[in-house]
């Protein structure tokens, strides 16, 4: 096997993702189009995506960076298609196959790889989130094999067995789990390298028997700036007026929607009743009916979908991620940290980013504390730019395209290393 552009030449990979990364408008997205985006600047990469089939796809984005891309369509959306997926779910019942494996699985999908892989060489076969892992099968001897394991799927279900009030759901998180256990340990060890966007998912890992793993820290937006005064140093943006909290990102996870509602329920009136006129904003696209419930609420806007979440950063004065659920790393919270917008989140919300305590957010767990927090940002500005100033500093040192270009060319390095050691067996 050659060594991935050791001859001088530019290499090529092949990248297979599980959900087309455009348009940004979700943390699964954003983070792939983030690998792919470094994996263009090294190799000529060739793209196949599946993508749920709502509307026609504008690809010419991806097109600009890619050598070619190839889009199949996959109906794995549960909200959007939910007599298919439930189908789907009670088949995977019977079976040790998990759902969250099943749902991907797609001959159409296969046949695109295969007819890449019929006309060119690569030295990188790459599979990037959860449902592509399986097609790790179809990598050529000589090609190098990564992944990205963006979340550990079988802890995400340990979490939502212990957070669960309904027992046939906690039932299923818990039979799922074992499931997603025994998955991820086998199709993970196929692989040469496996990149992770947090250490305590190497970790996690690890106790699942796969230690080949590499941290990637995922790149930070672009921070606005305060234009200064003539000769006075660069400022942040001074704290907005008014009290509105903001939450961001996708809905279409259910542990997202429970997050949300903890808030509601459990946090938000300790905040009204410190700040009455407190606003709450839910920016993000798919919605469940019991998020949308809330919308006409006093003081509550559901707003969906936007197009650009500039302005409602600017709007806000505290973002949330009140997850309970997850796994991973919350880009969301990178979106508040570099625009300087203070955050307050759950450990599970900030998991992943080692974020020092009050550098840009606040972690708590307990309800009151969780209040009491918002509760501060929203009315002590002093204590607004302390904290948001510190977000900034963190993610600028922190979490930059170099330093994921970096930790991707490192662990792909090593790749080929082990793909030269399991080839002499």
């Amino acid at each position: 096997m050659a060594r991935p552009g050791g001859d001088g030449a530019r290499p090529s990979a092949l990248f297979l993702a599980a959900d087309l990364p455009w348009p940004r408008d979700g943390g699964g997205r954003i983070a792939t189009l983030h690998i792919l985006e470094s994996m263009c600047r090294r190799y000529d990469v060739d793209l196949v995506a599946m993508a749920d089939p709502v509307a026609e796809p504008d690809l010419q984005y991806l097109r600009s960076i890619c050598r070619s891309v190839e889009v199949v369509r996959i109906p794995f959306t549960f909200g959007r298609h939910r007599i298919r997926q439930l189908a789907v779910l009670l088949r995977s019942l019977a079976s040790r196959e998990p759902y969250r494996v099943r749902k991907f699985r797609s001959a159409r999908f296969e046949a695109a790889v295969r007819r890449q892989l019929a006309g060119n060489r690569y030295d990188v076969f790459h599979c990037d989130q959860f449902g592509a892992l399986p097609y790790v099968r179809l990598a050529p001897a000589e090609a190098v094999t990564t992944a990205v394991h963006h979340n550990v799927e079988s802890d995400i279900y340990r979490l939502a067995t212990e957070q669960a009030s309904n027992p046939m759901r906690r039932l299923f998180a818990a039979n799922e789990r074992r499931k997603l256990a025994r998955a991820e340990r086998l199709e993970l060890s196929a692989f040469d390298r496996v990149f992770v966007l947090a250490a305590n998912d190497a970790e996690l890992l690890r106790d699942l028997g796969i230690d080949r793993t590499t941290v990637i820290p995922m790149p930070a937006p672009k921070a606005p700036r305060v234009a200064p005064a003539q000769g006075a140093p660069t400022q942040s943006p001074p704290p907005p007026r008014g009290h509105r909290i903001l939450s961001l990102g996708s809905m279409s996870w259910y542990g997202v929607a429970d997050g949300l509602l903890w808030f509601h329920d459990d946090v938000l009136p300790a905040v009204r009743a410190a700040v009455p006129d407190v606003e709450w904003e839910l920016v993000g696209p798919n919605a469940p009916a019991s998020i949308r419930r809330l919308e006409g609420e006093p003081g509550v806007v559901v707003t969906g979908y936007a197009q650009e979440i500039a302005p409602h950063l600017q709007a806000a004065r505290v973002g949330i991620v009140p997850l309970r659920i997850a796994g991973g790393v919350r880009l969301k919270l990178l979106d508040f940290l570099a625009w300087g917008l203070p955050a307050v989140a759950t450990t599970v919300g900030a998991r992943g980013l080692d974020i020092p305590e009050g550098s840009g957010c606040f972690q708590r767990d307990d309800p009151d504390a969780f209040a009491a927090a918002v509760v501060e940002l929203l009315n002590d500005d002093a204590l607004w730019t302390r904290v948001a100033g510190a977000g900034r500093d963190f993610v600028q040192r922190n979490h930059s395209a170099a330093s994921l270009d970096e930790a991707m060319a490192s662990g792909i390095e090593q790749a080929y290393r082990t793909h030269l050691e399991r080839s002499a067996r």
